[in-house]
This record gives structure tokens, C-alpha cells and sequence, in this order.
């Protein structure tokens, strides 16, 4: 059950209910972290700019996934993880990989390039910060440009999975795979 109540359309000022206008043409979903964006429509706006700008970013699907994934765990945001996971799978994430970050252990990568994404997150969740190696190592591994973008995916799933977990959203029944609590 949610912690606050869900805004319905009707009920939506001006602002709210034109950008819940907007996300419902683009994604027609507005449960989970939105409960709490509709009483800021302009967080909620911005939260969406940077999630289309993640779907068509530097970073391959799989690694956009992987640090949803990984902030999801950090944050034991059980909406955000359910919704993730058959995203991940879509975009080719391996079910072992899924389950191990499920599992709090780092995962076996086929790809250093996935494996380094993996690793700036955990550092990032961790510490808030890249020492000299783990930044030596990412900038080798992604470059100057994935790096940002993975700084900036890890960003905002840490955004999503506080708003989700704030506002109390509750995980789909249909979610493939759920968070390990």
C-alpha cells in the first residue's frame, strides 16, 4: 500500500495533469515513483528527459540495466527492481547476472565493458565518488563519455529507487524476479 495517495487525473492541476499527459502518451504507466512526482510535475518532467536520454545514451542497454539494477539492490527498492528486471532481460542481461546482483555479489561479465559499468556503480553507490583507480580503470574501460553516462544512470535510479521506496510503491504480482529483502 502506498504511503501517500495517488493523485487521480481529475484531481491534477493544470501542470500536473499536463505532464501526466505527457507520460501517459509516452509510457502509459504513472504508478510507482510517479505517485510522487505528480505532486512536483516538474521533477517528474525533468526524471523523464533523463530516462530518454538513457535509453538512447553512450552506454549499451544491458549497462544501462545493470546500474538500475545495482542501485535498485543498494537501495532494497523492491517497485524499482521488479520493473528492471524484465527491461534487463529485454535488453539481453543474462538471468545469472540478474540474480547475482539480486544476491548482493558481483557478477560474472562476459564483457569488461559491462563488468566496469557494474564496478563504477557499486563504488559510486558505496562511496558517492570514484578514488584514482576505480576512475583510472572506468575511464580505460569506458572512456570519458560512458563514464559520465554512467555516473549520470546510477544517478538517477538512486532518484527513482528513494521516490519509489519513499512513496511506498508496491512491486508488480507479475514481476518475474523480486528483490531479495
Amino acid at each position: 500500500m502506498t504511503r501517500i495517495p495517488q493523485i487521480q487525473p481529475e484531481d491534477m492541476n493544470a501542470e500536473q495533469r499536463r505532464v501526466y499527459d505527457d507520460v501517459m502518451a509516452s509510457t502509459g504507466r504513472s504508478g510507482g515513483p510517479s505517485i510522487g512526482y505528480a505532486y512536483a510535475p516538474g521533477l517528474w518532467e525533468a526524471s523523464n528527459l533523463v530516462s530518454d536520454h538513457l535509453s538512447d545514451c553512450s552506454l549499451s542497454p544491458q549497462q544501462v540495466r545493470i546500474a538500475a539494477l545495482a542501485a535498485a539492490r543498494h537501495w532494497n527498492a523492491a517497485f524499482p527492481f521488479a520493473v528492471q528486471v524484465p527491461q534487463a532481460f529485454d535488453a539481453g542481461v543474462a538471468p545469472a547476472i540478474v540474480d547475482a546482483i539480486n544476491d548482493g555479489i558481483r557478477p560474472e561479465f562476459a564483457s569488461a565493458e559491462d563488468a566496469a559499468v557494474y564496478d563504477v556503480a557499486q563504488e559510486l553507490l558505496a562511496s558517492g565518488t570514484l578514488g584514482d583507480d576505480g576512475f583510472a580503470v572506468a575511464a580505460e574501460k569506458l572512456g570519458h563519455t560512458r563514464l559520465v553516462d554512467t555516473v549520470g544512470a546510477v544517478g538517477h535510479f538512486c532518484k527513482v529507487c528513494m521516490m519509489a521506496n519513499t512513496v511506498g510503491a508496491v512491486p508488480p504480482e507479475t514481476a518475474p524476479v523480486t528483490l531479495k529483502l
